[in-house]
């Protein structure tokens, strides 16, 4: 529980801070361990708020995958996941999505060779990263929002923040002074989470 409390330590001032000098009204759904499904389940039974899903001038930001990966599943299942929680957000709202890909995590020399068997190598041994999923996942959001541009439109786009969290000295491996845990963002990388995504925000606004 300590260890939980320690790793958000000054991210609520960040978020504070943010709506504060943007005069942003921010509804904050996320969950520690958040799965597609999850978010999907909360989604349909109450938390989408009609203040929020019925005002055309409203930004949605979703980062979500990262805790299938790491639950053991593979990076296709994940992108559908992700990909139904965009059409599900899509179709009953009215504002603006964007899709954030996801971030690079540096656990998996511990997390992964705990989910072989099943999923192993081909040689049998774990994968040592989760770099290689992460892109994969990725690459097919990256395909996945012009599809959906075909029939939303400009209601719909996507950003990436994932490199500003890659360590200088090796782009495999995660910035441990952003992501001390190697996977949750502390206060100066939700500083950087925020700006990037205000860049965008801004971008769409123009």
């Amino acid at each position: 529980m300590g260890k939980d409390v320690a790793r958000a330590d000054g991210v609520p001032d960040v978020l504070k801070n943010m709506a504060t000098d943007n005069k942003l009204d921010p509804l904050v759904l996320g969950i520690g361990g958040d799965q597609t499904q999850h978010l999907i389940y909360r989604l349909q039974n109450g938390e989408l708020l009609p203040a929020f899903a019925d005002e055309d001038n409203a930004v949605f930001v979703i980062l979500i995958g990262t805790n299938n990966l790491g639950s053991g599943m593979l990076p296709d299942p994940t992108a559908k996941g992700v990909r139904a929680v965009a059409e599900y957000i899509l179709d009953h709202t009215k504002g603006h999505l964007a899709v954030m890909d996801l971030l690079p995590r540096g656990d998996g020399k511990v997390k992964l060779p705990r989910l072989c068997p099943p999923r192993c190598r081909p040689d049998g041994d774990p994968f040592k990263s989760f770099i290689p999923a992460i892109t994969k996942v990725n690459s097919r959001i990256d395909h996945m929002v012009p599809e959906l541009q075909k029939e939303y439109g400009r209601r719909i786009g996507h950003f990436d923040c994932g490199g500003k969290f890659l360590a200088a000295d090796d782009r495999n491996e995660v910035d441990i002074n952003l992501m001390p845990d190697l996977i949750h963002p502390n206060k100066d990388g939700h500083k950087l989470l925020a700006q990037c995504m205000m860049q965008y925000i801004n971008g769409i606004a123009t």
